[in-house]
């Protein structure tokens, strides 16, 4: 939405966007999750085999690029890994 169009919402609306909104995005997001589980199995049964790839190199190696440019992320950096 643009910001013209945000402005001219009542406090009240952009309240109920935003809570509406969020509703979506965590609607979407099990969607999702059923989506992959579903589509995994099936995979698997059909004789694909999955590997688990070991996430710590991958991380330990941009600790430079976090420490340099981490600051202003942190609390996405942080949402990010309550996540997983």
């Amino acid at each position: 939405m643009s910001k013209v169009s945000w402005d001219k919402l009542s406090k009240e609306d952009q309240a109920l966007v935003k809570k509406v909104s969020r509703e979506a995005q965590l609607d979407q997001r099990a969607l999702w999750d059923k989506s992959v589980a579903d589509y995994s199995s099936k995979l698997k049964a059909a004789g694909i085999q999955f590997i688990d790839v070991d996430q710590k190199p991958f991380f330990d190696a941009t600790a430079p690029v976090r420490a340099k440019y981490g600051a202003q992320f942190a609390d996405l950096m942080k949402r990010i890994n309550d996540v997983k």
